[in-house]
C-alpha cells in the first residue's frame, strides 16, 4: 500500500472496526455474578448493605437504618495492550494479521472483567471480607432467630478437587463488584510525524482503560473444594438458605447458578438437568438437585 494519510486513515478505520466488534461482542459471564458500578474516582467506597433489616410495618415513627460505618474500598487499576507494525510490512502489503490482532485487542479488553472476577473466586479463601473472616469461610458472622450472633459457612474445604460454586444472582446486590472508571478504546499512532514512526519506523495501535473488581456479599455465593456430589450440593444449598438478616428474618437466598471449571461442566449439567444422579452408574439414584440451578462453565477457572 502507499503510505499516504488517506490510505492510513482507511486502514485505521478498519482496525477500529475490528477492535470494537470484539470489544462489545466478546462472550462474558461476569454479569451473572457481579454488581456493575460506574466509578467516578480513583477509589470507590462501599457500605455493608447486608445489614439492612428489610421492610417493616409502619407503626409510629419511621425507623432509620443508617448505612453501616463498616466500609470497604475498591481502587481502580489501569490496563493497556499495544501492537506495532513495521512500515515495510505495510508498504509490502504484509499486514494481513493487523485486522485479527486488532480484533484480539478488543476481545482481550472485553473479557478482562471475567478474568478479574475469576481471580477473586480463586483467591477468596485467603482474602479478608468485611466481617474479618476470609471471603470464603466456614465461620462467617451470622444472625439466628434470636438477637445473639452465630456463625454460618459459605465454604467447604476439600483436597485435590476442582472448586465449584453456587451463586444466587436474583438479588440487586451480588457476590462481586465490577467498577468501570474509563472504558477501553483503541488509540492509533500512525502519523508519519509521530515519534514511533519517525524514530522507530513503526506504526502502533493500543488500547487502555481503568477498572477493577472486588468482593461483594459473601452470603450470595458458596464455594466447595470437595467433590461435586449430590450430598455436597444439597448441603451447600441448605447453608445458603440459612442466612438471616440482623432481625432474624431470612435473607431469601436460593442459588440460581452452579458455576464450575470446564472439567466439571458435564457433571454439573447432569446435576442440573438429569432425573438421576450423574455420578452413580451402578443404580438409578434420584437426582434431587434437578432444576434447582443452571450450570455455567467458567473457562477462566480452569
Amino acid at each position: 500500500m502507499d503510505i499516504t494519510f488517506p490510505a492510513l486513515q482507511t486502514l485505521n478505520n478498519a482496525v477500529s472496526t475490528r477492535f470494537n466488534d470484539q470489544l462489545y461482542t466478546a462472550p462474558s459471564i461476569y454479569k451473572l455474578f457481579s454488581l456493575e458500578v460506574e466509578s467516578t474516582g480513583d477509589t470507590e467506597v462501599y457500605p455493608r448493605l447486608d445489614m439492612l433489616p428489610g421492610l417493616r410495618e409502619w407503626l409510629g415513627e419511621r425507623v432509620v437504618n443508617s448505612l453501616s460505618l463498616e466500609t470497604f474500598t475498591i481502587a481502580n487499576r489501569t490496563w493497556e495492550e499495544t501492537i506495532g507494525v513495521r512500515r515495510e510490512q505495510l508498504e509490502d502489503d504484509k499486514y494481513g494479521l493487523l485486522g485479527p490482532a486488532a480484533a484480539q485487542l478488543g476481545r482481550d479488553a472485553g473479557v478482562l472483567p471475567d478474568k478479574l472476577i475469576a481471580q477473586l473466586m480463586k483467591n477468596g479463601t485467603s482474602v479478608t471480607a468485611v466481617d474479618g473472616q476470609n471471603f470464603f469461610s466456614a465461620t462467617h458472622v451470622a444472625f439466628p432467630n434470636t438477637s445473639s450472633a452465630a456463625t454460618n459457612s459459605n465454604y467447604q474445604s476439600g483436597s485435590g478437587n476442582p472448586s465449584w460454586y453456587l451463586i444466587d444472582n436474583s438479588h440487586v446486590l451480588r457476590p462481586f463488584i465490577f467498577q468501570m472508571r474509563r472504558p477501553f478504546a483503541i488509540v492509533p499512532r500512525f502519523s508519519l510525524a509521530d515519534p514511533n514512526v519517525f524514530d522507530r519506523n513503526e506504526f502502533q495501535w493500543g488500547t487502555d482503560g481503568r477498572c477493577n473488581a472486588g468482593y461483594g456479599l459473601y452470603q450470595l455465593i458458596y464455594r466447595s473444594d470437595a467433590a461435586l456430589t449430590l450430598a455436597n450440593l444439597n448441603a451447600a444449598r441448605t447453608a445458603m438458605a440459612a442466612w438471616k438478616r440482623p432481625d432474624g428474618s431470612p435473607m431469601g437466598i436460593t442459588p440460581t447458578h452452579l458455576v464450575v471449571p470446564s472439567s466439571l461442566y458435564p457433571i454439573a449439567r447432569g446435576f442440573c438437568e438429569r432425573d438421576y444422579d450423574p455420578t452413580v452408574t451402578s443404580n438409578l439414584t434420584p437426582n434431587t438437585f434437578q432444576g434447582l440451578a443452571q450450570a455455567v462453565e467458567n473457562r477462566w477457572l480452569n
